[in-house]
């Protein structure tokens, strides 16, 4: 999976925006620190299962929490694929 070339991450202080690329002000929808972290990671290559893994030890998860956060990252795939903002790319 890739992101579409589509969209871009921007940082407003704070603040994380997913915009259409080159189009100035056309924001999309916001991201929390969560989501641009994931983002970061799909831009980085990681896997669904890679993602998971980096984001139980970015925030120090607990065991029992682990099945949560997998299906908290799936959702997030899930909607970005429902967004249009999600790219097949040949990968297994």
């Amino acid at each position: 999976m890739r992101i579409s070339k589509e969209f871009e991450l921007k940082s407003i202080g704070n603040q994380f925006v997913v915009a259409r690329a080159g189009e100035s002000g056309s924001i999309v929808f916001a991201l929390n620190e969560t989501g641009a972290f994931l983002w970061k990671g799909i831009e980085e290559g990681l896997t669904e299962e890679e993602l998971c893994k980096k984001l139980c030890v970015e925030y120090e998860a607990e065991p029992s929490e682990e099945a949560q956060i997998g299906e908290d990252v799936e959702e997030f795939l899930s909607q970005l694929k429902t967004l249009g903002v999600l790219e097949e790319d040949g990968r297994p």
